[in-house]
């Protein structure tokens, strides 16, 4: 697991709502806070696709963000800053492993905290160190300035 705060907050906002660098995530779930709270559940209702659009569009678990992040623009996008917003993101891994980034922003400051989930219990942290790596990498390719903490 790893705490990083974003330093440039419009370029990281503008990255994932605008951007295509997340659209490989998935969207687990969200919360909002403007003028009024809103709490949004990834997860897709399968009974709203019919058999041929699941097979067709491979509709997974959870909503893909690059599906979804208008929606989410929509509910954030005016004159005044959001209150607060807490979305997380996953990312399928090798093997059991799933990555996941937890993005925060809260009194004017954005923090991203990385952590994996595993089917099965290890004491090996390899893949955690190597999700930690990769996305300050991610950050990096991406042009979005930040520290570790």
């Amino acid at each position: 697991m790893n705490a990083i705060r974003v330093t440039d907050i419009k370029s990281f906002m503008n990255e994932l709502f605008a951007g295509t660098a997340f659209d490989s995530f998935l969207f687990v779930e969200g919360d909002i806070s403007v003028a009024t709270d809103y709490h949004l559940d990834g997860k897709v209702n399968m009974n709203f696709f019919t058999e041929e659009e699941l097979e067709q569009f491979r509709i997974e678990e959870f909503m893909r963000w690059q599906d979804i992040k208008e929606s989410v623009k929509q509910l954030i996008k005016g004159k005044r800053l959001p209150v607060s917003m807490k979305l997380v993101l996953k990312k399928a891994g090798s093997g059991d492993i799933t990555y996941i980034v937890n993005i925060r922003f809260d009194n004017n400051s954005l923090m991203l905290v990385t952590g994996v989930s595993r089917k099965v219990f290890t004491t090996d942290r390899t893949g955690e160190q190597e999700w930690d790596r990769n996305m300050c990498g991610f950050l990096k390719n991406h042009g979005i300035e930040f520290e570790e903490l």
